[in-house]
């Protein structure tokens, strides 16, 4: 057995900072084996920055009710887990992974998220895992799950190649999770109250169990809410630990009042980052932490890469990055405010190659054909998505918002209109940005990954 770095305890808190809290020393080995098939896993090791994870958004419906969770649809404004723009179906979804692995050779997992709960739709779940590993084999093919069904569907999934699963599990105390789960749904009939909570927990441990002698590697999500589970963290860990569970991530609660969850509107607060630290360590006497969860939504694509720290770096140190204006297909052919979303490529100065980094899902602005309103408030959301981008690729663009983004030293850039989006990053590779990114090599990975 060798030390995994990646999984050694850290209470730093989600900032920048590499140095571990005073005491928090606990080390925890992983055989060889455990490393190598973590290693191109972005949300079970740090060191897989630099590989990308691609969420199919195929299972909308859900089987419990969470305080902290409130699903929607056709969402582009929140990146939060249970928010996707658009549902597919799974062929739909092996469209979009065709279209994504094409123009990101770093795409190494591939999950189902939600935005419900994967189990509670087993058909469409299994339908697009087959297609995908079906499509490429190398995929790592994973999900997350309450638990609930875990167990009944467990043999399938490993069937099906799923060897990474994430289980979200609160609490294994009845009291504490009838606070949080205010309906359960199983076997025909909703469950209320402490009946709910304990089929929940008693589901979820059989689940993990189960899963786990089948060879899955199993990391447990943890919600932190002040005042209702956080006193019982250590004694959750040791639980699940003992049930075979590999990693252990707790994640603070996401309770803004404009999600419209119920903790939200009543006021229930989120974790401070010192509560959150003392709860990993608890966790952490008894297996290795995430701690660098994004807490993504249901169709995330790309790194889990993302600007680090308050300080603002000098242009030297950026890494350079184009925006591409589009609705998912192959070229550059959508209108600056037409777009849906923006694909985000970095250049890798080693090679010189543009690498697709992320999808940015945003509300587009403009209505009509041709011209757009200028005091709309989702152009400022638009500006802000793609604010940390030297240049943006489109078809068209209108005036206004053409200035606006000078302003804001992105170059807008519609010589590429209609053109393959690879043909035009590889041109713009060549010419326009190579030499600049030759005069700052060592800026290509200005990433924090915590």
């Amino acid at each position: 057995m060798e030390l995994h770095t990646d999984e050694r305890l850290s209470a730093a808190s989600t900032g920048c900072s590499s140095s571990q809290a005073e005491g928090a020393s606990v080390s925890h080995l992983l055989p060889k084996d455990v490393q190598q098939q973590i290693a191109r896993h972005p949300c079970y090791s740090k060191q897989a920055h630099k590989y990308a994870r691609m969420h199919l958004p195929v299972a909308p419906a859900c089987n419990i009710q969470c305080n902290y969770c409130n699903r929607k649809y056709d969402c582009s404004n929140e990146s939060r887990p249970g928010v996707v723009s658009h549902l597919v179906d799974p062929h739909g979804a092996l469209k979009q992974f065709r279209a994504i692995k094409k123009r990101a050779p770093n795409l190494t997992v591939v999950g189902i998220a939600g935005p419900g709960d994967a189990l509670a739709n087993p058909k469409a779940t299994f339908s697009a895992l087959k297609l995908i590993r079906e499509e490429d084999p190398t995929a790592q093919l994973c999900i997350s799950t309450n638990g609930l069904m875990l167990a009944e569907y467990a043999d399938e999934l490993a069937a099906h190649g799923v060897h990474h699963l994430t289980i979200t599990i609160n609490t294994i105390d009845p009291v504490i999770a009838a606070k949080i789960y205010p309906w359960v749904y199983y076997n025909h009939r909703r469950l209320r109250g402490l009946a709910a909570a304990e089929r929940l927990i008693a589901n979820q441990l059989a689940g993990l169990e189960a899963a786990a002698k089948l060879g899955m590697l199993v990391k447990v999500n943890t919600v932190l809410i002040p005042g209702i589970n956080d006193q019982q963290i250590a004694t959750l860990s040791a639980a699940v630990k003992a049930r075979g569970a590999l990693m252990h991530n707790i994640m603070p609660l996401i309770s803004a009042a404009e999600h419209g969850t119920y903790f939200g509107v009543t006021g229930q607060r989120g974790p401070t980052e010192a509560e959150l630290s003392s709860a990993r360590d608890a966790s952490g006497q008894f297996m290795p932490q995430m701690t660098h969860c994004q807490q993504c939504r249901a169709d995330a694509v790309g790194t889990l890469g993302g600007g680090c720290g308050t300080e603002a770096a000098s242009e030297t140190s950026q890494p350079i990055k184009i925006a591409v204006a589009t609705n998912g297909g192959p070229l550059i052919n959508t209108h600056f405010g037409h777009a849906q979303q923006f694909e985000i490529y970095q250049l890798d100065s080693a090679t010189t190659e543009f690498h697709f980094l992320e999808r940015r899902q945003v509300a587009q602005y403009c209505n009509g054909a041709s011209e757009c309103p200028e005091e709309e408030a989702d152009k400022q959301a638009m500006f802000k998505a793609i604010e940390d981008c030297r240049m943006v690729l489109c078809s068209r663009i209108g005036i206004a918002p053409w200035r606006t983004l000078e302003q804001m030293g992105i170059t807008p850039n519609v010589d590429h209109a209609f053109a393959p989006i690879d043909e035009a990053l590889a041109t713009l590779a060549k010419t326009q940005l190579a030499p600049k990114a030759d005069s700052h090599k060592e800026s290509n990975d200005e990433v924090c990954h915590y």
